[in-house]
């Protein structure tokens, strides 16, 4: 029982603590109901997104890596959800990780046809500010700029609804 239950228990500890792609070190703390901080950023398009400019609408903020499984997986439910509700204000930004390249973010847009803006978070600002310390993670951010949601790991259809 001693090396087989050892070993069991430390895959369990370590599937516990990894529940996404990849964790990273956090500033702040922030919970349900708090205000959105605010921010500028430029996606790959060279257009600058401000959130605050987003007042009155529904926001979707996803922290992905390109090379997730999860991003891979549910990014056609999220461009799918996009179409649908562009036209009644939702904004999705999509931000890639800190140290994505220019070239690996464009690959995955052009791959999975995404049709919505995807911006790199240099020097990891964005995830601090957002205090993300795993990938994927989505944020949903309501029309008065509350926090009201947030999903870690992979987002379906039903989530979306």
């Amino acid at each position: 029982m001693g090396s087989s239950f050892t070993k069991s228990a430390v895959l369990f500890l370590i599937l516990l603590l990894l529940p996404g792609c990849v964790q990273e070190e956090a500033g702040q703390n922030l919970q349900l109901g708090d205000s959105a901080p605010d921010f500028a950023v430029k996606d790959l398009d060279g257009n600058v997104t401000v959130l605050s400019s987003y007042k009155g609408n529904p926001v979707i903020l996803r922290f992905f890596e390109t090379g997730c499984r999860f991003c891979k997986a549910d990014t056609p439910a999220f461009s799918k959800f996009y179409r649908k509700y562009q036209n009644n204000g939702l904004q999705l930004l999509y931000i890639g990780s800190f140290y994505e390249s220019a070239e690996a973010l464009q690959t995955f847009i052009e791959e999975l046809e995404v049709d919505f803006p995807v911006a790199m978070d240099e020097g990891a600002r964005l995830a601090d500010l957002y205090d993300i310390r795993a990938y994927p993670q989505t944020l949903f951010i309501s029309p008065d700029q509350k926090i009201i949601a947030a999903i870690l790991g992979g987002v379906g259809e039903a989530e979306l609804v």
